[in-house]
């Protein structure tokens, strides 16, 4: 163990308790994750095929991912990656051919120095062995979505992204979009259909936590497997 280590032991991001050997949640924390994986969903608009999301969006995961948002706790993706991970190979069980991300405003960007989709991205593609490509960018600033309706959310992303990779990259291939946190899945669908214009065959979304708050057991999910 090394100084670092003994100086600042890791502990859980969830509930702060302290971890043992290769831990990166602890254990308590890992069992509440399995519980309540947020169950699969359908695309409904023809732009993403299908996906998932690995937690529900309250308590201390919402607080783990503001800090990794917000308060420069980076290290947050690692774990939350895993728990991605975990969620894609038994609730999604897709072959993706490789990982992009939902790119943020250039302003964030530039005053955080850092885009947390991207360092999801990055740890996904590690843990799947895939090839990352950076296929997406902003072509306009959008508002913050956490108090917009779900037409409004549509309108907000509408337009919102374009292509950055060449064509050949994504042609004829199974894309995984990577991102925090799924709600409505506007933002999913915008980056879904440019991907699909540009020759995808087929675009699935994995984010680390989904809200309740637009959550509904009709045509939009899959029965939750056992």
């Amino acid at each position: 163990m090394g100084i670092k280590e003994l100086l600042f032991p890791p502990k859980c991001m969830l509930c702060g308790n302290l971890l043992g050997g290769e831990e990166e949640i602890c254990s308590d924390c890992r069992a509440a994750i399995l519980l309540n994986t947020a169950p699969p969903r359908m695309g409904g608009n023809g732009s993403y095929d299908l996906a998932a999301a690995g937690l529900w969006y309250e308590g201390s995961v919402r607080r783990a991912i503001h800090g990794l948002k917000y308060h420069e706790k980076q290290s947050y993706a690692r774990p939350l990656a895993r728990v991605m991970e975990y969620t894609l190979r038994h609730k999604l069980e897709v072959q993706p051919d490789l990982v992009t991300y939902v790119p943020t405003n250039p302003s964030t960007l530039k005053k955080r120095g850092y885009d947390q989709a991207e360092l999801l991205a990055e740890e996904l593609a590690k843990r799947l062995s895939l090839p990352l490509v950076h296929a997406l960018e902003k072509t306009r600033e959008t508002h913050v979505m956490h108090d917009l309706t779900p037409e409004q959310r549509r309108e907000n992303v509408k337009g919102a992204f374009r292509l950055r990779c060449d064509r050949e990259i994504v042609q004829g291939k199974r894309i995984l979009i990577a991102d925090d946190v799924l709600t409505t899945g506007a933002t999913l669908s915008a980056c879904a259909a440019v991907l699909k214009q540009a020759g995808a065959t087929e675009v699935y979304g994995l984010c680390a936590a989904a809200g309740r708050r637009h959550t509904s057991r009709p045509l939009g999910y899959l029965e939750q497997r056992p």
